[in-house]
């Protein structure tokens, strides 16, 4: 649909979710919904995806919650990280047009590779263990897609992410999917798997198309009890979520690389807090 500002796409729909559309656009977002049921329906499990997280943060008073822990904060600093990701993107842009000249990203902006990696990694981190949390403890709708449709589940948030997919098969470790769902990031759409044990132990994997080249090592980091692994291959993000040790974590991350990696081969993992590398 074409309008003022031209046509309505993925960025109009996730400001139309987070009220920060000018009124005239945000008429045109909503007619455009009204004509198009399925992205209304798509836009609405959006919108409840995102309410949510809001009330997963802000399920106590204010003022028993740290300044950095509020929805508010929360949500202001995604914008703030959502912006210097663009000026990252742009500057990398222009160094790129700038390379007849000579340049190069390295003589101009030296940290801005590192730092792109850097931002990506801890905006995946907090997304993926905001999203185990607020999922991994729901008992009727856990999971958009069930994993009685696993084909369906994955061929869907394959040509959403635009990236080959898969569910990974974890039932070596005792953890069995139970299906998936379809979430909102400041950059586009990502993918969660979700899985669960004999124990009631539930594990998300999340998935994000990443625009940084290369592929980094394992990263770890533990938050309030959740852990979570995170690395990238192949332009695409992964983080892997659990309320669990971090010897069985790795274990799973282990698995789903080499079943991700063409080769199979062993990722280089970090070694363990208090231990030599």
């Amino acid at each position: 649909m074409r309008g003022t500002g031209g046509p309505v796409g993925e960025n109009d729909l996730q400001a139309r979710i987070d009220g920060r559309l000018p009124p005239e656009r945000a008429e045109i977002v909503d007619t455009y919904l009204a004509a198009h049921p399925e992205e209304r329906e798509r836009w609405s499990q959006y919108a409840k995806q995102r309410e949510a997280l809001r009330a997963a943060f802000g399920a106590q008073p204010a003022g028993s919650i740290p300044t950095r822990l509020q929805v508010s904060h929360l949500l202001a600093q995604r914008h703030r990280r959502h912006r210097q990701l663009t000026r990252i993107a742009a500057a990398v842009a222009l160094l790129v047009l700038g390379g007849v000249g000579g340049w190069t990203a390295r003589d101009v902006f030296p940290g801005l590779a590192s730092s792109a990696s850097a931002m990506l990694a801890s905006a995946v981190f907090d997304d993926a263990i905001a999203a185990h949390r607020t999922f991994s403890v729901e008992t009727r709708h856990p999971v958009e897609v069930g994993a009685n449709e696993e084909a369906h589940l994955v061929q869907w948030l394959s040509k959403r992410l635009g990236h080959r997919l898969i569910a990974p098969d974890l039932t070596a470790l005792g953890f069995q999917l139970m299906g998936g769902r379809l979430l909102p990031a400041d950059s586009g759409p990502a993918a969660l798997f979700m899985y669960e044990n004999g124990k009631g132990t539930r594990l998300t994997c999340y998935y994000l198309s990443a625009n940084v080249g290369g592929e980094t090592e394992f990263k770890y980091r533990e938050q309030n009890g959740t852990s979570a692994f995170y690395w990238v291959e192949d332009g695409l993000a992964y983080a892997i979520a659990a309320n669990t040790d971090r010897d069985l974590l790795l274990k799973v991350a282990e698995i789903i690389y080499q079943q991700n990696s063409p080769d199979g081969a062993r990722a280089k993992i970090p070694p363990a807090p208090g231990k030599p590398s």
